[in-house]
């Protein structure tokens, strides 16, 4: 071969393998730009280069935060992991090739370690014979260095040198934006502490206030009543004494006279004022010791009392243990809506009788809905013609049935919107709120696997989403004998009352229905009455009246979404034999059923 054809042949292999090197800095150039977490970046390229380029060895260094060591933060196989958990780092300036690198912000090349003097020879690398160190640089600053290193002697050559500075250029620009990105989400996460904080002190100085405000008129209204009660036992007590010994002899007036020197020798000036009221006008008497007056002192004690007690069970009442079972979210919300007694038209209830059954304690959603409705209507206060719009929905293949409560009132300010799920934080003014509604209805929510999210626009109106998950057990069959007796159920038309009827009669019970009045005729002529506390157009408690007059009360057993302690005691003084937690599956209702149908026989 002729040396011209050996000088093209040469020149053609080194025209590939510099077409080969700028091909892999391209492909590391674009698999590490998009990666923003440092964490996964570093590791990534060191792979990358040594499959890319066939090298032994990668590592990448960083300047650490003074800017006297460069630090390995991601090393190629165990030798990297070796020297990373040793948190291995070299000197900047020092004796070998990333110390010089870093230093002097240029590339170090051996083609031939063992000669090099500046070098570090690395006890976890000893079958090194060149290395490489370039600059990972922002311009004239140096963030950190890569080191690249072969098995083979002179391994690098001018194309190298050049095709890996490009890809450590790239590489550079890579971990500068990483930093950027952790940066901007540490300013991120520190404003949203600074507003979370924010929200904490504004609700808690809210806390204070309220607190403040319902307490402050029990101890001027105690001390009023404590007064006036002392004044008119003193003037009593004078009206007693003139009045003549046969008065005085008696056990009542005996123990006012000794009531009354006890108060006159704590508060002397008490004597002198009850003598003057018997001097008094009737008009200007009834001014000065009113009962009204002492009244009104009492309801305003009741009232501030009853209202810190309304704190107490906001913040406790979240927090009781669940008792999370399959629950008829439709018949859930009905029973709210009804307990709310408000004019046709108000709630728009739009919850198809369909969706799937949800793993909720239903009391405790009685708790969040009963809120959430509660906030919707005051949201509307004022307008002609407000409506809550209830509208629930389950797509397709998703774990969670949604319920929207939807408004049409003032919104929530767009400052305010961070802060409404904080404890005693309240965009409604101090009075008659606790603050405390939305962050239980998130408590409860969560404590099921559930959530609520909200949006707003001020001025439009609001749309609180709750998500509850979807039941997913398998209802074991019950092994039942085919049920015998004749049941009357006493509900509304709802979905509750269909899936009672059509449970119990396939199961071979007899089943009949109230009319629209819950009215049936010779309630005894049927085995077993099972009667819904909570009734849209009626009185349970009126009903079971009813039952007791007919001598049916021993065979009713009461159910409810929301038994409540007060409505259990109220009901089992008639000689109702129990008010159980509503059943929504077969086996549960079948199971309630066959209990108290034995007992009844």
């Amino acid at each position: 071969m002729d040396p011209a054809q050996i000088e093209m042949n040469i020149n053609l292999e080194k025209a590939l393998r510099r077409a080969n090197l700028l091909a892999a800095a391209a492909e590391v150039s674009q698999n590490i730009t998009h990666i923003l977490d440092i964490d996964v970046l570093l590791p990534k390229t060191v792979d990358i280069i040594c499959d890319a380029y066939g090298f032994y060895y990668a590592g990448i260094f960083l300047i650490d935060e003074a800017g006297e060591f460069a630090v390995l933060r991601a090393g190629r196989g165990q030798p990297g992991r070796i020297m990373i958990e040793n948190h291995h780092k070299l000197a900047v300036g020092g004796n070998s090739m990333i110390g010089a690198c870093t230093a002097l912000n240029e590339a170090r090349i051996s083609l031939d370690v063992d000669t090099e003097k500046v070098w570090y020879p690395n006890p976890v690398l000893p079958d090194t014979r060149s290395e490489m160190a370039l600059p990972l640089a922002i311009g004239d600053r140096v963030i950190g260095a890569v080191t690249v290193q072969s098995t083979e002697g002179a391994a690098f050559s001018d194309e190298d040198v050049s095709s890996l500075q490009a890809m450590a250029n790239q590489l550079a620009i890579a971990i500068d934006n990483a930093y950027q990105r952790r940066e901007l989400e540490e300013t991120h996460a520190e404003l949203v502490r600074a507003k979370t904080f924010e929200a904490i002190a504004t609700a808690t100085g809210d806390a204070i206030h309220w607190i403040g405000n319902k307490a402050e008129p029990i101890g001027a209204s105690a001390d009023r009543l404590r007064y006036d009660l002392q004044l008119l036992v003193c003037a009593v007590a004078d009206l007693l004494q003139q009045s003549g010994e046969a008065a005085n002899s008696r056990p009542l007036a005996q123990m006012l006279l000794n009531q009354t020197a006890t108060i006159r020798q704590n508060n002397p000036d008490l004597a002198e004022l009850a003598a003057k009221l018997n001097t008094l006008s009737l008009d200007k008497l009834e001014k000065r010791l009113s009962l009204e007056s002492s009244l009104e002192d009492l309801d305003i004690i009741n009232d501030s009392a009853a209202l810190i007690m309304k704190i107490k069970e906001d913040l406790i009442g979240p927090a009781r243990e669940q008792a999370p079972r399959p629950a008829l979210i439709d018949d859930v919300l009905r029973d709210v809506v009804s307990l709310f007694d408000l004019p046709p038209g108000s709630i728009k209830l739009d919850v198809p009788g369909n969706l799937p059954l949800v793993v909720a304690d239903p009391a405790q959603l009685h708790r969040v809905f009963a809120n959430l409705i509660k906030n919707a209507l005051e949201a509307m206060e004022g307008q002609p013609n407000p409506q809550v719009w209830l509208k629930g929905y389950a797509t397709t293949g998703s774990d969670f049935v949604r319920i929207d409560v939807i408004d049409q009132g003032v919104g929530i300010p767009a400052a305010d919107m961070d802060k409404i799920w904080v404890t005693f934080h309240t965009t409604k003014g101090i009075k008659g709120h606790t603050g405390l509604g939305l962050p239980a209805c998130r408590l409860i929510l969560e404590q099921i696997g559930g959530h609520i999210t909200a949006t707003s626009r001020e001025g439009e109106g609001s749309t609180f989403t709750v998500s509850l998950p979807v039941d997913k057990s398998r209802e074991t069959k019950l092994k039942l004998e085919p049920g015998r007796g004749k049941i009357l159920l006493i509900d509304d038309n709802d979905s509750w009352q269909q899936f009672a009827h059509l449970v119990l009669k396939s199961n071979g019970y007899k089943v009949a229905t109230t009319d629209r009045e819950y009215r049936a005729e010779n309630y005894n002529q049927y085995d077993l009455i099972l009667i819904d506390d909570i009734l849209a157009e009626g009185d349970s408690l009126t009903l079971l009246q009813a039952l007791d007059a007919a001598g049916a009360i021993r065979k009713t057993v009461a159910v409810s979404s929301n038994p409540r302690v007060e409505r259990t005691k109220i009901r089992m003084l008639l000689g109702l034999r129990n008010l159980l937690p509503k059943p929504y599956t077969p086996a549960a209702l079948l199971s309630e059923v066959k209990k108290a149908l034995n007992t009844v026989r």
